[in-house]
């Protein structure tokens, strides 16, 4: 194992005034989130508990442009968030086979097949259970 030195840049770490450049800066965003572009989408609606990390009609979308990136989203948000006891990561390719989130496995990609959108939802609810999930694919 090889030691790594980090340097932090001083104005990162330094306390001084709330000024730009400086520790203490910081900008408020006053306009209202816009709502993800990318084709792939899921939005969960969250429970009341959760609205701090809401948007402000009580859901989070998690959005890409492939379903990668939303499923890991999608279980970061949920460890963090959720539950910290979440399922295995959707999925991987070693050796030449998938392994799967639900311990199956694949000669090829279950997002490839026409029950993709099926497989997703149903890892969604193990992330968000009781909650309601939308699923949209506008690839």
């Amino acid at each position: 194992m090889t030691r790594t030195e980090w340097i932090v840049h001083p104005n990162r770490s330094d306390i001084g005034s709330d000024e730009p450049g400086q520790n203490g800066h910081f900008r408020s965003l006053t306009r209202p989130r816009t709502s993800a572009t990318e084709p792939c989408q899921a939005r969960v609606k969250l429970p009341r508990r959760l609205s701090g990390v809401a948007d402000t009609d009580g859901t989070v979308t998690f959005g890409g442009n492939d379903w990668w990136f939303v499923v890991g989203a999608a279980r970061t948000f949920a460890r963090e968030h959720v539950d910290p006891d979440v399922p295995p990561p959707f999925g991987f390719k070693r050796n030449g086979r998938w392994l799967w989130w639900d311990n199956t496995t694949t000669e090829k990609s279950i997002l490839d097949g026409a029950d993709a959108i099926d497989y997703l939802r149903e890892y969604l609810a193990r992330l968000f259970p009781n909650m309601t999930i939308t699923v949209t694919d506008q690839r």
